[in-house]
């Protein structure tokens, strides 16, 4: 039986795929009587791994059991090397007389009465014996054994020959792969805890097969999260094999490579093409998968904000959202760090910044997020220009001042809530934020004073102004007025 060993903490060894020959067989005579049943193996291998010393030599043994008695009828020994091995091919057939078992005889196989037949079934077995590790595979023998009447003029004495059942050849022909297959599959399933086993299949097309790759990935992987709680993303063998080099945990590496041997198996058998599943993997998944690998380079440097989140295609919306995403969280890191905000939206930017950088780690992260960003536009065949004509780079200059004067308002809040920034110019936005600054300026006004004012405009705010009974608060309306003028003026551009 070949397959995968998933998640096995301890030495293991089996037998790969092999052919009984005469897992049916069958025979006749004039009297029923039979001299001998042969049986053996051919094809024999087997796999191991997880040994503590590099083993000299294997042993194989063709057993017969029955009655919970076993018999070794034929075996053989092969030279091995190493920890583990995948594929150990014996190198030569097995086989033997079943009738070497002391609990089975030819009578027991008999049939005595003419047209009579006798069928008994007993146990082939392969077991393969590697220093103290042992593995093995087990297949029913049918034996059926027919008594011909007799005929004239025959000349002799027939001896009953057993021979192996055509038919069963032609089943073995038709649903061998699929058999095989399965018994992989069911390996895999046998380890899996935790999720849905992957589904057996029933033929071997080329669709069916990669959708059982994907399967045994996503089963496996799906396993060591909920064992582990690390995720992969693996879709071949070779991806598998990557992360299972850098694997911190030795059952996790055992899983990834064991899944991978599992798809090159159930893939030789079947005849499918693995370079085309990685072909299609590439051409699909390629830039997404390199944006993602900058992300998470981006994302290492990232101490005391949320990480970038990465992304599933490269559409112009996703890259634009993503460059946002990668400045914003890289200035936030900054802040966090060093108390010092940058609001930066190009690489143009960035780097400017970065020229005028109190700090070299400043300076870098500002470098480092300029390069990443040009990268991924790089990647995605994403034009960074779209979003940096000059409209938007003016509007942005305006915004920040009319900010700056809105922090100069706040300064002077003491009691009240402050007035909130921008965003953008729009008509609605001035208008509510000439409403707070008046809104604003006023309460404070009246929780410091006791004195009530009602002004909407800088005409207004000036002719109160004129009557204030302290300087204070004149102050504080002309203030108010001079503000809400710059702000309109600024806006208007």
């Amino acid at each position: 039986m070949g397959g995968a060993v998933v998640l096995s903490g301890s030495a293991a060894a089996e037998i790969e795929d092999h052919t009984f020959s005469g897992t049916s067989i069958s025979g006749e005579s004039d009297d029923g009587s039979v001299d001998d049943i042969r049986a053996g193996a051919t094809g024999v291998g087997f796999r191991y791994e997880g040994l503590n010393e590099e083993p000299e030599e294997a042993t194989v043994e063709l057993q017969v059991v029955h009655d919970g008695d076993v018999e070794t009828i034929d075996e053989a020994t092969t030279d091995v090397s190493g920890t583990s091995d995948s594929n150990v091919p014996l190198g030569e057939d097995l086989e033997g007389s079943v009738l070497d078992h002391d609990g089975l005889s030819a009578n027991d196989f008999q049939a005595d009465e003419d047209g009579g037949m006798t069928e008994k079934d007993v146990t082939l077995r392969l077991e393969v014996t590697i220093t103290d590790v042992s593995g093995s595979s087990e297949t029913d023998l049918n034996v059926v054994m027919r008594n011909t009447e007799a005929r004239a003029n025959v000349g002799g004495e027939a001896e009953g020959e057993v021979v192996t059942d055509e038919d069963e050849d032609d089943d073995d022909d038709e649903t061998g792969p699929v058999d095989e297959i399965n018994a992989i599959v069911d390996d895999v399933n046998a380890e899996l805890e935790n999720v849905d086993p992957v589904e057996t299949i029933d033929d071997t097309d080329d669709d069916t097969i990669e959708g059982l790759i994907e399967d045994v990935f996503s089963q496996v992987t799906a396993e060591i999260e909920a064992q582990t709680g690390i995720e992969y993303d693996v879709s071949t063998p070779e991806e598998a094999r990557d992360e299972a080099a850098e694997a911190d945990l030795p059952p996790v590496a055992d899983a990834l490579e064991n899944a991978a041997d599992a798809v090159e198996d159930i893939a030789d058998i079947a005849g499918f093409d693995l370079d085309d599943l990685e072909d299609d993997d590439d051409d699909e998944t390629g830039p997404v998968d390199e944006i993602n690998a900058i992300v998470d380079d981006v994302n290492a440097e990232l101490e005391n904000v949320d990480p970038v989140e990465t992304i599933d295609d490269t559409d112009d919306d996703t890259i634009e959202g993503l460059i946002e995403d990668v400045f914003s969280q890289v200035t936030a890191e900054i802040e966090a760090q060093a108390g010092i905000e940058y609001d930066v939206s190009t690489p143009d930017e960035a780097r400017d910044e970065a020229e005028d950088a109190p700090l070299p780690d400043i300076a870098d992260a500002l470098e480092n997020a300029a390069d990443a960003v040009e990268e991924i536009a790089d990647l995605a065949d994403y034009e960074l220009e779209d979003g940096d004509d000059g409209d938007d780079e003016d509007d942005q200059e305006a915004i920040d001042e009319i900010n700056a004067i809105v922090d100069d308002v706040n300064a002077e809040l003491e009691n009240v809530d402050p007035v909130e920034t921008i965003d953008d110019l729009d008509d609605g936005t001035i208008d509510d934020l000439t409403d707070d600054v008046f809104s604003q300026v006023t309460a404070e006004i009246e929780a410091q004073a006791g004195i009530e004012y009602d002004v909407s405009t800088p005409d207004e705010a000036r002719d109160e102004a004129e009557d204030a009974p302290l300087p204070d608060i004149a102050d504080a309306l002309e203030n108010a007025a001079d503000a809400v003028e710059e702000i309109e003026s600024l806006a208007e551009g």
